[in-house]
């Protein structure tokens, strides 16, 4: 499926052609930043690790944006970030690809961000960010981040579309850029942490059950999932492969959550709260799943499930 942008109107650039784009980025108040949820910033590893994406050289060339031109002026209305990264159960010959794939990190978004930069470091031997410790309970930093060798896949980290351009094939153009790119660099499979856009609608199902939900009515030829931007991907030949469990992890103080999601929920946490329990879960807008809130402890941890998905790459020979 081929999605032609009108190049007239549209024209995709990547952060190493036009990386004045990407300093737009620096304003908190740009319509691409406030698309996503303000406490999703607050993850360690996006905050890490996120800005190396355009900064370096070799992987700018994965970084994505697509411009909409109108006279004389342009706007950036999407942004695509992806990154190249080894994975080395690819490569061994012990594993089909189908139980290779099964072997991505559980860490889903959080550890792919971290083993795609920090292989790229040792790679050219760039000091790493390791210096800075990541929280024990995940194990985002693992032995195939220390690898140098060349990549053999790459992971889309986000696609996000302005709010006021959405359905006009942007969303698609992006997945087809980057599987585009994958392809010229020679790569084997385009994954993704994909972070289901619904699933905050029902915080309390389990993602495991909520990927199985169908789109009704459903089709006698093909059933395909209810999350639209699950469904999305399908219909560009993604595969759902498994959840990604520890995908996001964000920690903060009470007081930090409440400016995160200008939510009340917690004014009446104290009420709530039972001694006997160690957590009071909370839901809150945008969250996938609840958050775990440790009243005595003056701290709430959010750890967020996400959605590997596959993409396989089509080559034409000649």
């Amino acid at each position: 499926m081929n999605i032609a942008l009108d190049k007239q109107k549209y024209q995709l650039y990547t952060a190493k052609s036009r990386p004045d784009l990407w300093k737009q980025f620096e304003d908190d108040r740009h319509p691409l930043n406030a698309a996503w949820p303000l406490f999703l910033d607050q993850d360690a590893c996006y905050q890490k690790y996120a800005k190396g994406l355009a900064e370096y050289e070799g992987l700018a060339e994965y970084q994505f944006a697509i411009v909409e031109r109108n006279h004389e002026d342009e706007t950036m209305v999407a942004c695509g970030r992806s990154i190249p990264f080894y994975f080395p159960e690819l490569d061994d010959k012990k594993f089909t690809k189908e139980e290779a794939l099964h072997c991505l990190p559980e860490g889903g978004y959080d550890a792919i961000l971290t083993r795609g930069i920090e292989q790229y470091r040792r790679r050219l031997s760039l000091k790493t960010a390791t210096a800075t410790p990541i929280h024990k309970s995940n194990h985002y930093f693992d032995a195939a981040c220390s690898q140098t060798n060349p990549p053999n896949a790459l992971s889309a980290i986000s696609i996000t579309v302005r709010p006021d351009r959405r359905s006009l094939g942007l969303a698609e153009a992006m997945i087809q850029a980057m599987k585009q790119t994958a392809i010229n660099k020679n790569l084997d499979i385009l994954v993704v942490p994909l972070r289901p856009t619904r699933k905050s609608e029902f915080p309390s199902v389990d993602m495991a059950d909520y990927i199985t939900w169908p789109q009704l009515p459903a089709t006698p030829d093909r059933v395909l999932p209810f999350d639209p931007w699950l469904r999305k991907h399908i219909r560009l030949g993604g595969r759902i492969i498994k959840v990604a469990p520890t995908s996001m992890r964000v920690e903060g103080r009470i007081a930090d959550w409440q400016h995160w999601t200008r939510c009340d929920e917690w004014r009446t946490l104290p009420e709530k709260f039972d001694s006997d329990l160690l957590y009071v879960e909370v839901q809150f807008p945008g969250g996938l799943v609840p958050l775990c809130v440790f009243v005595e402890e003056d701290r709430a941890v959010y750890i967020e499930p996400n959605v590997w998905l596959y993409h396989d790459l089509q080559r034409t020979t000649a």
